[in-house]
């Protein structure tokens, strides 16, 4: 299992296309938190306690959720660019 995570071993072009994926992924991700927590904000704001019985604390707990999977799309985007990179620089030295 552990191999499988290693990116290192995979050709540069499926390493490119995970990191495209990748960017894609937190694109859409932010987008899509962005307009989700302002409109959940605007909703507790409007309507105080009776959001937040009605479903707007859970809606909050989606929009951390959302987040963490953006940010593990950007770290996954960077990974791939770091080795994308590195090789770059090796067969630069070559």
């Amino acid at each position: 299992m552990k191999r499988l995570f290693c990116i290192s071993r995979y050709p540069g072009i499926v390493v490119f296309g995970l990191a495209g994926l990748a960017a894609a992924l937190f694109a859409y991700f932010t987008y899509n938190l962005l307009t989700v927590s302002m409109a959940n904000l605007r909703f507790i704001r409007e309507h105080g306690w009776v959001a937040i019985t009605s479903g707007g604390l859970l809606q909050l707990l989606g929009i951390v959720a959302t987040g963490a999977v953006a940010l593990f799309n950007w770290l996954l985007f960077k990974a791939c660019e770091n080795e994308l990179i590195d090789r770059y620089r090796r067969w630069q030295d070559r």
